[in-house]
C-alpha cells in the first residue's frame, strides 16, 4: 500500500464520521424540514384560497346592491364606472350585465386596463359564476343578471412564489447548520472516538495493557461530555475485563478437575473422521486406553464389529441434522481384549446454520447390569417352560370347555329354529290357501284361453280373410274402445243399466238384435250412445265384428288374470323363502327394515284380510345393520302376538322412523293391554298367558335376545286398549 493511499484511507477514516454525522443531522434537518414546507404550503395555500372566497362572497353581494339602481334607470354610464371600478381586482377578468332582452354592457380588463367585451374570456384559471340582480323594493322579481368572470391566476403565482421563498430559505439555514455540526462533530466527537476505537482493537487482542496506554494518551476536555463519560467507562471496561478474564482462568481449572474426576467417560471426537479430540480420565478407564493411547484412534478402532454399523449410521444422521441426539447400548473392545458394554449417548456440538464440527460423546459401563440381565434372561427361559406346562393343562381344560359351550350355543340355535319353524307351521294353511287361490284363476283363466285357441281360431281366421274393410275397422274400434283396466271393470248393477239402455234403443228404433249380441257388448264393457247403438247395428256384418272384438277382449282379460294370480303367488313364495332362508355368513349386513316387515305382513295376509286394518307410518329411513334371518323372527313374534290379543280382528298400526343415529320401529295394537302386575315377565323365557299347547313362552325372550345381538333396544308400553312395542335398530 502507497504512503498516499494509506493517507487517504487516516483522512476517510477521521472525517468519516464527522460526515456521518453532520448527513444524519441533515436528514433529521430534511424530515423536519419537508413536513413543515408541506405544512406551510398546506396552510398558504387554504388562507389564499378563503380570501379569494371572502373577495367572491363580497362581490356577489356588492353587484346585488350597487348595479340595482342603474339597471332599473338604464343608467350605462353609471353601470360601467361601477363595473370599471369592480375590475381594478387582479382576480375579476370580465362582468357582463344582462336583461332579458339584451345586454346593458360587457367589459373586461387585461394587465390593468378596461375595454369593451363581445366574447366570453378563455383561459385554464378562469372560474364563471351569474349573481341574479333583484328589485329593491321586490324581491322576488328580478330585473337583470350579471354573468362574472373570475381569474384564479394572480393568486396562484402569489403562492407558488411565496413557496420558493419559504423552501430557499429554510434549505440555506439547513446547509450552514450541517457545516457547523461537521466541523464540531470532529473536534469534540470524532478524534476523542478514533482513540477509543484503537483502545478497543488493542483490548481485543487481549492486549489490556497497550489499550490502556492508548486511552491516557488521549485528551477528553474538548470533547462531548457523553463521550468523556464514554472514555472512563472504557477504562472501567478495561478493568472489568481484567477480572473477567482472571474468574475464566479459574473456571477453565475447575473445570478440567471436574471432567477428569467425573463418574461417566466425556469425550469431545471430530465429527468426520470420529478421531477423539479430548477425552476424560474415567472414559480411558472404561475402555483401558491412557489419554496418550487414546488420542491417535478413533471410536470405530474400538468399537465392537456388529455394533460399528449401527453406531455409524446414527452419527451420520447427527452429522446431517436429522436427529438430535441419540442413546445406544454398544459394545466396546477393552484393550486387554475384553467385551465391554456400555450405555452410549452422543450430541452435536455446532455454530448455528452449519455442520456440527464435533460431537460430545458420554459413556457409562453398564458391563455388570448386562450381566445380570443375562442370569435374569435365562432364569425366565426356566420360569416360561414351566408355565408352558401349566398352560397346556389349562388349554387342554378350556377345550372342553368350549365343546359344552358349543353344545349349548347348537342347543339355543336349534331352540330359536324351532321357534321359528313353529311360527311357520302356523302360517303354512294361509299360505297354502293364499297359493291355490291364484292358482285357481291361472288354471281357469288358461283353459279359457285353450278353449279360444282350440275351438274358435278357424272362426277368428276365416273373419280376417273374408270381413270388408268396413266390418274389419269396426272390430279393431270395439276392441280399442273397449275397458283394458281390469280393476276398473264395471259391477253388475252398473252392466244391468247398460243392458236396459241397449233394449231401450232397440225397442225405440225398431230393431231386430239377438240377447248374445247385447250381453256380449256389455260384458266387454262396450258403452254407446243411441246414435253411436243405431250406427254399429245397422250393419249386418258388424255383428261378426262384435262376436271376434268379444274373443280378443276374453283372451286379453285371462291374460290379464294370468298375470295377476302369477304376481301375487310369486309374492308369497318369496316371502315364504326368505323368511325360511338361514344365513350362515354369521356377519351382520346393511338391510332393508321395510321391506322385511313388508315380507312377514305378505305371510300373514290371509289372517289379516278379513277383519284387521293395518296403518302403514313409514318414514325413509337409512338400511340396519342386523342377522337378517334373525330380524324377520323379531317381526314375526311380535305382529303374531299382536293379532291373536286383538283375536285378529283390529287395528295394527306399523310406524317406522329415524330416531337420531337408529332406527325406531313400532307396533300397535288395540287389543286389551298387558296387564300391569305381568309386564315385568314378559321377556322371562317360557312364561306365557297363553293357553296349553298355543305358545312356547320363547316367542319375546327369543326377540329381545336378537334385539340385543344387533346392537339395539326394545321397549313396551301398554294400557287397557292399546300395547306398543318399539325397538331400536343401529343403522348400517
Amino acid at each position: 500500500m502507497t504512503s498516499e493511499k494509506a493517507a487517504r484511507i487516516g483522512i476517510l477514516k477521521k472525517y468519516g464520521l464527522a460526515g456521518k454525522l453532520s448527513g444524519v443531522v441533515f436528514l433529521v434537518g430534511l424530515l423536519v424540514y419537508i413536513p413543515s414546507c408541506i405544512i406551510g404550503a398546506y396552510n398558504s395555500l387554504v388562507q389564499s384560497k378563503r380570501e379569494l372566497m371572502a373577495y367572491k362572497n363580497r362581490l356577489e353581494q356588492r353587484i346585488k346592491t350597487s348595479l340595482e339602481p342603474a339597471v332599473w334607470n338604464y343608467d350605462i354610464e353609471t353601470l360601467t364606472k361601477i363595473i370599471n371600478a369592480e375590475l381594478g381586482n387582479e382576480n375579476l377578468k370580465s362582468v357582463k350585465v344582462d336583461t332579458r332582452d339584451k345586454t346593458l354592457v360587457w367589459i373586461s380588463s387585461n394587465h390593468n386596463a378596461t375595454y369593451n367585451e363581445t366574447r366570453e374570456p378563455t383561459g385554464p384559471y378562469l372560474d364563471k359564476k351569474i349573481i341574479p340582480i333583484y328589485r329593491m323594493d321586490d324581491s322576488t322579481q328580478m330585473i337583470a343578471y350579471a354573468t362574472v368572470w373570475f381569474d384564479n391566476a394572480p393568486t396562484r403565482n402569489k403562492f407558488y412564489t411565496m413557496l420558493a421563498i419559504d423552501i430557499l430559505s429554510v434549505g440555506g439555514i439547513l446547509l450552514v447548520v450541517s457545516a457547523i455540526v461537521n466541523v464540531s462533530s470532529y473536534i469534540k466527537l470524532v478524534k476523542p472516538l478514533e482513540s477509543i476505537r484503537k483502545s478497543m482493537i488493542e483490548a481485543a487482542k487481549s492486549a489490556l495493557e497497550p489499550a490502556r496506554e492508548k486511552i491516557e494518551e488521549t485528551s477528553f476536555e474538548k470533547a462531548f461530555p457523553e463521550i468523556r463519560s464514554m472514555g472512563m467507562d472504557l477504562e472501567f471496561m478495561l478493568d472489568e475485563i481484567e477480572k473477567a478474564n482472571r474468574k475464566v482462568r479459574e473456571s477453565e481449572a475447575q473445570f478440567k478437575a471436574i471432567f477428569n474426576q467425573a463418574g461417566v467417560g466425556v469425550a469431545m471426537v471430530d465429527a468426520v473422521s470420529g478421531d477423539y479430540i479430548i477425552v476424560n480420565q474415567k472414559y480411558c478407564d472404561i475402555v483401558g486406553y491412557s489419554q496418550e493411547e487414546i488420542m491417535g484412534l478413533s471410536f470405530r478402532n474400538i468399537t465392537h464389529e456388529e455394533d460399528l454399523p449401527f453406531q455409524q449410521k446414527h452419527m451420520e444422521d447427527l452429522l446431517n441434522g436429522r436427529e438430535r441426539e441419540f442413546t445406544i447400548e454398544k459394545r466396546y473392545v477393552h484393550k486387554d481384549g475384553n467385551i465391554v458394554w456400555a450405555d452410549f449417548t452422543a450430541s452435536p456440538l455446532w455454530k448455528p446454520g452449519e455442520k456440527p464440527d464435533y460431537s460430545i460423546i458420554v459413556i457409562q459401563d453398564i458391563t455388570a447390569r448386562k450381566l445380570a440381565e443375562e442370569k435374569i434372561r435365562k432364569l425366565n427361559e426356566e420360569l416360561e417352560e414351566m408355565v408352558a406346562e401349566r398352560t397346556q393343562d389349562l388349554e387342554n381344560a378350556n377345550c372342553e370347555l368350549e365343546a359344552v359351550i358349543e353344545d349349548l350355543k347348537s342347543a339355543q340355535a336349534q331352540l330359536i329354529n324351532n321357534e321359528k319353524m313353529a311360527v311357520l307351521g302356523q302360517l303354512v294353511a294361509g299360505i297354502a290357501h293364499e297359493l291355490n287361490t291364484p292358482l285357481g284363476i291361472i288354471n281357469s283363466a288358461s283353459g279359457t284361453m285353450e278353449g279360444i285357441l282350440q275351438k274358435q281360431l278357424n272362426m277368428f281366421l276365416g273373419f280376417c280373410c273374408r270381413a270388408s274393410k268396413e266390418v274389419f275397422e269396426t272390430c279393431v274400434r270395439l276392441v280399442e274402445a273397449c275397458v283394458t283396466d281390469w280393476e276398473k271393470e264395471k259391477d253388475v248393477a252398473a252392466k244391468r243399466n247398460v243392458r236396459k239402455m241397449y233394449y231401450g234403443i232397440i225397442e225405440k228404433n225398431n230393431m231386430k238384435v239377438s240377447d248374445e249380441i247385447i250381453e256380449k257388448l256389455v260384458d266387454m264393457g262396450y258403452e254407446a250412445d243411441e246414435n253411436e247403438f243405431v250406427e254399429l247395428m245397422k250393419n249386418p256384418g258388424n255383428t261378426e265384428a262384435v262376436k271376434i272384438a268379444y274373443l280378443i277382449i276374453t283372451m286379453r282379460k285371462s291374460a290379464h288374470m294370468i298375470k295377476v294370480s302369477a304376481e301375487k303367488a310369486s309374492k308369497v313364495i318369496s316371502a315364504l323363502k326368505l323368511y325360511a332362508h338361514r344365513d350362515t355368513s354369521g356377519e351382520k349386513v346393511a338391510h332393508d327394515v321395510i321391506k322385511d316387515i313388508e315380507m312377514v305382513l305378505t305371510l300373514y295376509y290371509n289372517q289379516m284380510k278379513y277383519g284387521v286394518e293395518i296403518v302403514r307410518n313409514y318414514e325413509d329411513v337409512p338400511p340396519v345393520l342386523c342377522y337378517p334371518d334373525k330380524l324377520h323372527q323379531i317381526w314375526v313374534n311380535i305382529i303374531n302376538n299382536a293379532l291373536q290379543a286383538m283375536d285378529y280382528k283390529g287395528r295394527l298400526i306399523i310406524s317406522v322412523s329415524k330416531s337420531q343415529d337408529k332406527v325406531l320401529v313400532a307396533i300397535t295394537d288395540n287389543g286389551p293391554g298387558i296387564p300391569e302386575h305381568i309386564m315385568h315377565r314378559i321377556f322371562e323365557p317360557f312364561f306365557t298367558t297363553k293357553k296349553l299347547g298355543e305358545g312356547t313362552g320363547l316367542g319375546l325372550d327369543i326377540v329381545k335376545r336378537i334385539v340385543e345381538e344387533i346392537d339395539g333396544s326394545i321397549e313396551v308400553e301398554s294400557k287397557p286398549g292399546e300395547t306398543t312395542f318399539k325397538v331400536w335398530l343401529k343403522t348400517a
